[in-house]
């Protein structure tokens, strides 16, 4: 008969080959959409519109005139920043600190503290732009099935599987951190962008990682790394720029796609009275 510390024992062996499996499944199992892949070598979707898209000078609104403005423009990937309301609804918010300060709240209301989604929808953005709720985020991506919305900021998978009522294939979800990334494909996220730069090269190579995004500096930095991983036929998208020299000079070379503030598709140029790469 097996005495207490035995079974003690035998138990912590199950435990860590179940975990063992668990892990090893998923990066053994996981295949990124194909066709979501083969869309990133179509001009219209190398571009990202960042937050929504820029408007009127202004980057970041996460509203519902830019991401408008950004469709008629001819971009297909509209990123929106997604953060929960204090009842616990997605609204576009890049951040809460940000988004009260560009809307003029008194100096001592100005943190990170979320607002309720009644109060968010009665202001308007800089006194202008209409804010962007889970409702209206689903209405454009239902009337427009050749867009792909692109989130941000919110690590809420099982949340982002159930609030959007449009094909879960036509979501990409920005992934901060390796357990993060294993977990989202647990959850059920069908394209998830691991948010990388170059040290992760190996983890990139050994768990097959498909899409990742990266901060256009550390490209820069280290070009060699982001061009060997475009070879290997990672889909890399750069953040952020609306500067033709660097979108033009790299694009295609050290990385596969860009978000960006100021882009016309037509004149292939940056709208804005300030073209930088951030």
């Amino acid at each position: 008969m097996l005495n207490f510390g035995n079974k003690i024992l035998i138990l912590i062996f199950i435990v860590f080959f179940l975990i063992l499996f668990y892990f090893k499944s998923d990066r053994e199992t996981f295949q990124y959409n194909d066709q979501i892949l083969k869309l990133f070598n179509e001009k219209q979707y190398k571009f990202i519109a960042h937050a929504g898209g820029g408007i009127d000078q202004h980057t970041y609104t996460n509203s519902l005139e830019a991401v408008n403005l950004s469709i008629s423009n001819g971009f297909k990937l509209i990123e929106i920043d997604l953060r929960e309301s204090k009842d616990k609804h997605f609204v576009g918010v890049n951040s809460w600190q940000k988004y009260k300060k560009d809307n003029l709240f008194e100096k001592d209301d100005i943190n990170d503290e979320p607002l309720y989604l009644k109060e968010f929808k009665k202001i308007k953005i800089f006194n202008k732009y209409t804010p962007l709720t889970v409702n209206e985020i689903n209405k454009i991506f239902t009337e427009n099935n050749d867009l792909i919305l692109v989130t941000d900021k919110t690590n809420n998978f099982r949340k982002i599987n159930s609030d959007f009522s449009f094909d879960k294939k036509r979501i990409i979800v920005e992934i901060f951190g390796k357990k993060n990334y294993f977990k989202s494909i647990k959850l059920g996220i069908i394209n998830p962008m691991f948010a990388a730069n170059s040290n992760d090269y190996d983890f990139i190579i050994k768990n097959n990682i498909k899409l990742i995004t990266a901060h256009s500096k550390d490209i820069i930095k280290n070009e060699k790394i982001y061009k060997n991983l475009i070879n290997r036929g990672v889909k890399i998208f750069a953040y952020s720029s609306s500067n033709k020299k660097f979108i033009e000079e790299n694009l295609d070379n050290t990385f596969s796609g860009i978000y960006t503030d100021f882009w016309d598709f037509k004149n292939n140029n940056c709208t804005s009275k300030e073209c930088k790469t951030y």
